[in-house]
């Protein structure tokens, strides 16, 4: 049975600190990899405008509860079921998408931890450099096969390490791997998933 690599973030579900940003009026917070490649930079950017506006976690975990898978999400990945076994690998946080991971099927996540100081975001902490390439490769030395998916350029190099399509990405990055086969709803990937 192959693996199945989704992204969260634009892939399964809205992006969870532009929807806290929306919720906050925080425009900072819209800006997301597309905009940022440089996970470090954006984080950076991330935690200073929560400082700023002083909004501690209990209020954003409130919030979080709110926050609902795209629609038909949750029924592509339970149809996959009986062809692989699926895994989450995101650049999100344990402790922002765990609501509506719950609500997609609580499928297992691969992501990142912030630390919380006083009740307060305070810093965060990355799993590892390079963690979607690095999921897949360590599937892959367990002889698994895998497929990944994903909208933005941090997901590009998962579909490097393996094979994948980009799905809601973008014309910008689409246009920037034409290489990567895309797709713009959920029927046409899952039925290009099960003829693989």
């Amino acid at each position: 049975m192959k693996i199945l690599c989704s992204d969260l973030e634009g892939t399964l579900a809205p992006e969870i600190w532009q929807e806290i940003g929306k919720e906050f009026k925080v425009p900072e917070l819209d800006l997301t990899t597309r905009d940022i490649p440089d996970f470090d930079r954006l984080m950076s950017a991330r935690m200073s405008a929560l400082q700023k506006k002083k909004i501690n976690y209990e209020i954003l975990l409130e919030f979080l509860n709110s926050i609902e898978p795209f629609d038909g999400a949750k029924n592509f990945l339970d149809s996959l079921n009986n062809h692989y076994q699926i895994i989450i690998v995101s650049d999100t946080f344990y402790e922002l998408c765990m609501p509506v991971i719950k609500k997609l099927g609580n499928y297992p996540i691969f992501c990142h931890h912030l630390k919380i100081d006083n009740g307060f975001i305070s810093d965060y902490e990355k799993r590892q450099e390079e963690p979607k390439k690095n999921v897949v490769k360590g599937f892959q030395s367990m002889n698994f096969e895998c497929f990944c998916i994903g909208d933005s350029y941090n997901d590009i190099q998962m579909i490097d390490q393996s094979s994948g399509a980009f799905i809601f990405a973008p014309q910008e990055i689409k246009d920037s791997r034409t290489d990567i086969i895309n797709f713009d709803n959920y029927n046409d990937l899952r039925s290009h998933l099960l003829n693989e």
